[in-house]
């Protein structure tokens, strides 16, 4: 496990896996760094480095209210231990965080692969009330088994297009055991609820246009967050923005549809690896 420390102190952890072009991923909230393994593990020539974001898996929290622009600053933390050419993978708050990373230290990436990213227009406030922040906090926190967990998400809800791998991945390390046995949510719902609050705080849309990497941004064709309509605006807001709708998906593509993610990947590694 890689390890480094936060500018406000925290500890946050990373996995590496292969090796060749540098790639940093960065998971949605609620998850861990483990969920992307089927997508690193498709893709021949990056050095994948997949991250906890704070307060998820084996990262410390951290002190609430939780400000997005710190995930930003997280990642560029890490990018700064990684040689050029530097890609960006992120998934949902996973991507806005590779954004504003961008944003505060311009030239961090050669590339961004964008999965969903939250960002949004205005008004820019807390959403203490929003529906997302009340599933959270209603979150069952443990299970008495791992085959009792499997039974709880298995074909249900947002999982129900989960591929096997993807959800063994979640039971396996999304949870930690307990003393008895049972297993315990690694991303405590306060916290997951608290990322909710502030995701429609940050205002990155109002400051997308300073990017000036490439951005490829994945939308899902069933996706009840990132509609056709929005996710061709949200494109158009980057300098050198791309559009790829992945057939099928929803807004959890990583999980449901991990080779597609990973042949944009491979693609834009390919890409980067012929410049001069």
């Amino acid at each position: 496990m890689l390890r480094i420390t936060s500018h406000d102190g925290l500890s946050l952890a990373a996995e590496e896996r292969g090796s060749g072009v540098s790639a940093l991923l960065v998971h949605a909230n609620g998850f861990c760094k483990e969920m992307w393994r089927p997508v690193a593990d498709r893709v021949q020539g990056i050095r994948a480095v997949a991250v906890d974001q704070r307060g998820h898996g084996d990262s410390a929290a951290g002190p609430f209210p939780f400000d997005w622009w710190d995930l930003g600053g997280d990642v560029d933390g890490w990018a700064a231990a990684l040689p050029f050419p530097r890609i960006g993978v992120g998934h949902s708050s996973g991507g806005a965080a590779l954004v504003m990373g961008e944003i505060l230290a311009p030239g961090t990436w050669n590339h961004l692969v964008l999965v969903e990213p939250i960002i949004y227009p205005g008004p820019f406030e807390r959403a203490e009330s929003h529906p997302l922040v009340t599933g959270a906090l209603r979150r069952r926190v443990s299970f008495a088994s791992r085959a009792d967990t499997r039974a709880a998400y298995a074909g249900r809800g947002p999982f129900a297009g989960w591929t096997a791998e993807a959800l063994d991945l979640y039971i396996e390390y999304g949870f930690r055991d307990g003393p008895g046995g049972e297993r315990h949510l690694a991303c405590a719902p306060a916290t997951e609820a608290e990322y909710y609050r502030m995701a429609t705080a940050h205002g990155a849309w109002e400051r997308l246009g300073e990017v000036a990497c490439p951005v490829t941004l994945l939308a899902g064709e069933h996706s009840d967050s990132h509609p056709p309509d929005f996710a061709a605006r949200l494109t158009s807001r980057f300098r050198h923005g791309t559009l790829i709708t992945v057939p099928g998906a929803g807004h959890f593509i990583p999980m449901e549809r991990p080779a597609e993610v990973a042949d944009v990947v491979a693609q834009v590694r390919q890409a980067l690896s012929l410049e001069p």
